[in-house]
């Protein structure tokens, strides 16, 4: 009992001495409410929650279901389209037999149809003679005696029918012009040159459509003039303009052309002013100031540097003046002397310094008629300038080995060297010209492996016509590139054809040396491409996709479809005799001139001094 009394003295203390327990308590009391109230509030949340994960999870589930569904469907689709895919490639494969059959049996029927026009137009006796002719009296010619026996007189005359179209919507659309805009009938004037009538005055020669040269022939002594107070391309000048001028007076021997030639030859050599030698980009014709523009600035570029000494050299040759060539000549002795690998020439050269810039090689843009005037030149002087044969067989010679590549397929190309030095497995429809090269140069004899050069020849025209017959159009693209794995890759940027004449020029030179039939054939089909393709109502236009037909088109008769691309054709159909290789060189514009009769030892010192000799 004392023990109770002793336990409620020291709680009534404890009370009585602190006074502020009452307050703890209540606090306590407080918290345990908020703690319990607390703990019931989140066992409802979790209960709740637990309740809508629950049914999340129900429609994850269904969710999942669904998609499992969706995939099935979806695979089942993809190998219905897969068999759809596969019917319509088995049908396009069918259609391309359909439609290649249907383009020999177009050939075939318009040769017919050509051959039937010529028989109605002829009046024929088929009466048979009163006695028979007398083996006696029979001429026998000689293989080297001028015979019809290669015309193909079919398929000439209707390259010669186009021409006419394309040179008779030139004259009525843009007479005097530089070049025709067929689908607007309109004009372009970026050298205010009459560059297609110069350009096109030779094919009329050849054509024999003289009355058509007559017509062009007084217009431009009466009304051409090279008083021009603008800057034009040193290069294109020369080659359309200085070159059509001086093959003119080379069929024609008409003196009119030779002055004209020389007026213009006078003006443009001022673009060798600079102290270097190596010409400028550009002229001023009425000036003589020169100039470059900005995206090369202080460099100059190898095809426009080296493809101008043909035509000076035979203008220097007719004018007995050697002042026209030695500029031109000197730019090769230069490039000669550089430094440079394999004999494969760098695209730039600087004029301040006179060395190559950087590293790139190509046989197309930018270098291509360079290497092909090394040998012309040696051609022109009668095969006595033997340095221009060194530096082609160098050149040649060193592209087949560092250059030429073969596809997967076993097809043969000549690639491209890069910024850095490495190969670059392209080939553009530029570099197409290099199959006739390589057969000129060998035919010549001015390499030594001749049987290497002519089978690279026959492998890269063959390589060029396959670009064709690949497209939808069968013309070949500007560009088509290689890889391990694919070949004849058209890249989208270069899918356009603008009447370039590289392919045919090819065909030309291997049917002239080889006699070989499928050189005309492939000819015959590329001239039937562009005639479906490429001609419009007013005249001819260049097309925006090789793989397009209908095509679109470009809306530009570029002059050397006539200048080049229809002369090739004809000349191919046509006999030997007419314009032979073995008394004429072509300049790169297809402009045919004469190689002098008389040694080069005879001709003015100051010029024999120009020339590579060794």
């Amino acid at each position: 009992a004392r023990g109770d009394m002793g336990v409620q003295k020291r709680i009534t203390r404890l009370f009585l001495d602190n006074k502020q327990l009452p307050c703890v308590l209540v606090t306590l009391s407080v918290l345990s409410i908020l703690v319990l109230g607390t703990y019931l509030y989140a066992s409802q949340k979790r209960n709740d929650f637990n309740e809508t994960l629950g049914v999340m999870f129900s429609e994850v589930q269904a969710l999942q279901e669904l998609l499992e569904a969706e995939k099935a469907e979806t695979k089942k689709l993809s190998l219905e389209l897969d068999e759809v895919a596969q019917t319509l490639r088995n049908k396009q494969n069918e259609l391309d037999l359909q439609l290649q059959a249907i383009r020999v049996h177009e050939s075939a029927i318009q040769d017919l149809n050509y051959g039937m026009d010529k028989i109605q137009n002829q009046n024929l006796n088929f009466d048979a003679p009163a006695t028979p002719p007398s083996w006696d009296n029979i001429v026998k010619h000689s293989p080297s005696e001028k015979s019809n026996r290669n015309i193909d007189h079919v398929r000439r005359d209707a390259v010669r029918e186009e021409f006419i179209f394309a040179w008779e919507s030139y004259k009525t659309y843009a007479w005097g012009k530089d070049e025709l805009k067929p689908v607007s009938k309109s004009h372009t004037n970026w050298l205010d040159l009459a560059v297609t009538m110069v350009d096109a005055l030779d094919t009329l020669w050849i054509m024999n459509l003289r009355d058509e040269f007559t017509i062009a022939r007084d217009w431009i002594a009466d009304n051409l003039t090279f008083d021009k107070n603008r800057d034009i391309s040193l290069f294109e000048t020369t080659i359309r303009e200085l070159g059509g001028l001086l093959s003119a007076y080379e069929l024609s021997r008409d003196k009119m052309f030779l002055d004209k030639a020389e007026d213009l030859g006078q003006r443009l050599l001022l673009g060798f002013s600079d102290p270097s030698g190596i010409p400028h980009a550009a002229i001023n014709l009425q000036t003589g100031k020169a100039s470059s523009p900005n995206w090369i600035r202080d460099l100059s570029i190898l095809s426009e540097m080296g493809t101008l000494q043909l035509e000076f050299l035979y203008l220097a040759y007719h004018t007995n003046n050697p002042e026209y060539a030695i500029k031109p000549l000197d730019v090769f002795r230069h490039l000669d002397s550089l430094e440079k690998s394999d004999g494969l020439y760098p695209l730039y050269v600087n004029r301040g310094s006179g060395e190559f810039s950087g590293r790139e090689v190509s046989f197309g843009a930018l270098g291509d008629s360079f290497y092909e005037y090394m040998l012309k030149l040696w051609l022109f002087t009668g095969k006595e300038a033997d340095g221009y044969r060194r530096m082609y067989e160098e050149s040649s010679t060193g592209a087949i080995n560092r250059l030429v590549q073969t596809s997967k397929s076993g097809y043969r190309y000549l690639a491209q060297m890069g910024k850095g030095g490495g190969i670059t497995t392209k080939m553009e429809h530029l570099t197409c010209f290099a199959g006739g090269m390589y057969a000129l140069g060998a035919v010549n004899n001015a390499v030594d492996d001749i049987t290497e050069h002519k089978s690279v020849a026959a492998d890269l025209t063959e390589s060029c016509h396959e670009s064709y017959d690949r497209t939808n159009t069968k013309i070949g693209p500007e560009t088509f590139e290689f890889t391990n794995d694919a070949e004849f890759i058209v890249p989208q940027r270069s899918r356009y054809y603008i009447l370039r004449p590289e392919v045919i020029e090819s065909y030309f030179v291997l049917w002239r040396t080889t006699k070989d039939q499928k050189y005309r054939d492939w000819a015959w089909e590329a001239f039937n491409a562009i005639k479906r393709t490429c001609k419009v109502d007013g005249g001819y236009s260049g097309i925006h996709n090789v793989d397009q037909y209908p095509p679109s088109h470009d809306d530009t008769q570029q002059s050397f479809f006539l200048a080049e691309t229809l002369k090739y054709l004809y000349l191919i159909f046509s006999d030997d005799d007419l314009i032979p290789l073995d008394r004429y060189v072509f300049n790169t514009e297809a402009h045919p001139l004469g190689i002098p009769k008389e040694s080069m030892h005879s001709w003015p010192q100051e010029l024999q001094f120009r020339l590579l000799l060794s």
